[in-house]
């Protein structure tokens, strides 16, 4: 089965096509063997658990903080954890379902209504429903508060739009993509802001990415070739001016807060080639590149990548 995209690099909505729900019975045990022999990531809901296939680079904490439920009853249901806690990429774990009370959540930079959506495992329409302010497509902006309703969480599942409980099928990726990297500004190698947890401006935050400093005007390089899937002011998510490239093996660079962008939208680039200029646009605390990873649009550390 081919790789499958996650979001929409122009809308931010999920677009993820869901394939048929696993068969019953006979039929679902051949689904399963072939699921396994396809190395793909099947979730199943049926009755009161879920099943995971651990992914590389999963651990036991993460697992659990997506499925909303505790360390301590996933092992309980899974007696090949009984006396450890490491789990091994390809492992089938039994997810209990666990019932999430209601709580908030402050949006950061980069983030929309989708991404929100998927991280709490609920719909977009759920979402909103909770925050009818933000109906009909209106822009969420970094440092609202959105209140996340209280849900039954499926094993850490991803709803689709429809939230009917259907099963996506992914299949497996490298962490790590073929052929080297560029570094996107030739020279300059301070980073001011890591990849991970920060607090700016006095909020706590998830970064995305890496900051690396350099003046105004310094060139920007593409990290890898590729084709460009967005050029333009992104101002709405703090974005300023950014460039999006598809990389092969589903890898996508984003290069944020340029002061000029130097390609358009679906223009093939090479390695090395300059995108756009070091700037100051958007949410941004001074001259600097934001350089983001991501894997199918899941964000990935590009330190990790050098």
């Amino acid at each position: 089965m081919r790789p499958i995209p996650v979001e929409s690099p122009r809308t931010g909505l999920d677009i993820r096509p869901m394939e048929q729900s696993c068969p019953r019975g006979g039929a679902r045990s051949r689904r399963r063997a072939w699921a396994v022999l396809a190395v793909a990531l099947c979730w199943t809901v049926a009755g009161a658990d879920s099943t995971y296939r651990v992914r590389p680079g999963d651990t036991l904490s993460g697992i659990a903080v997506r499925s909303g439920v505790s360390v301590a009853a996933i092992r309980a249901a899974n007696a090949r954890l009984r006396t450890s806690t490491v789990v091994q990429a390809g492992w089938v774990l039994t997810i209990p379902d666990g019932r999430l009370e209601a709580t908030t959540h402050t949006v950061t930079a980069g983030q929309n209504l989708t991404v929100i959506a998927r991280k709490y495992g609920i719909t977009v329409t759920q979402l909103t429903a909770a925050n009818p302010r933000y109906r009909g497509g209106r822009p969420v902006w970094a440092g609202a508060v959105l209140t996340i309703p209280a849900r039954t969480a499926h094993g850490g599942s991803t709803p689709s739009a429809s939230a009917a409980p259907r099963v996506a099928v992914r299949t497996a990726s490298t962490a790590r993509p073929t052929g080297g990297w560029t570094w996107p500004v030739s020279g300059y190698h301070t980073v001011s802001s890591g990849f991970g947890e920060r607090t700016l401006e006095g909020q706590d935050e998830t970064h995305y990415g890496v900051d690396i400093v350099a003046p105004v005007g310094t060139p920007v390089r593409a990290a890898r070739s590729g084709r460009v899937l967005e050029s333009r002011p992104d101002f709405e998510r703090g974005w300023g001016w950014t460039v999006v490239l598809e990389h092969p093996d589903g890898w996508i660079t984003r290069y944020a807060h340029l002061s000029a962008n130097l390609v358009k939208a679906g223009e093939l680039v090479v390695q090395g080639q300059p995108v756009g200029r070091v700037g100051n646009t958007g949410r941004s605390t001074g001259p600097h590149l934001h350089f983001g990873t991501y894997l199918r649009w899941d964000p990935r550390d590009p330190m990790t990548l050098y």
